[in-house]
């Protein structure tokens, strides 16, 4: 049977370490998202591992040599607990997936809202404004296109804050 384990990666190698893992038949996953980088006046979009310096590989104990993980080139170790693996349970994997679109990227919005949505400030400065939400950030922060004094305003407010409209 094949459980999920976590695994600590160099600096910045998760997707070289994600394809030596799969080169040597394990199934390596990485869940990134796209965060949005502004630098010299230039805004662009960047891919980011959600967990920077560590994945999750699939092991078979049984029949699968796991060992060589450590080995394998971006990869520091396993992460265990004395000299114990301890898998993860399954439903995190499960819904760190479900929580992807369709280009594979998770996204960081609260579950139930998606770009587009209606939704509702709860608390601070803007709450009891509807408007519509544009996107997320990796620091719980929504960016809302709310209609104040006539005019769409983009404005940030706490992920935590909003329900849907």
């Amino acid at each position: 049977m094949s459980d999920w384990y976590v695994v600590r990666t160099k600096t910045l190698a998760e997707l070289s370490a994600a394809l030596h893992l799969n080169n040597q038949g394990f199934e390596a996953y990485v869940p990134r998202y796209r965060k949005q980088r502004r630098h010299a006046r230039k805004v662009d979009t960047v891919l980011r591992p959600l967990f920077p310096g560590y994945l999750f590989v699939k092991i078979d104990r049984d029949f699968q040599q796991w060992r060589s993980i450590n080995g394998t080139v971006g990869v520091i170790s396993l992460v265990q607990f004395g000299s114990e693996l301890v898998p993860i349970d399954e439903v995190i994997i499960a819904n760190l997936k479900a929580r992807e679109d369709e280009t594979g990227m998770v996204s960081l919005a609260t579950p139930g809202l998606q770009k587009g949505d209606s939704v509702l400030v709860n608390e601070g400065p803007f709450a009891e404004y509807t408007g519509l939400l544009e996107e997320t950030d990796d620091k719980k922060r929504a960016i809302l296109l709310l209609d104040l004094m006539g005019r769409k305003v983009r404005v940030t407010a706490p992920l935590e804050s909003l329900t849907a409209a």
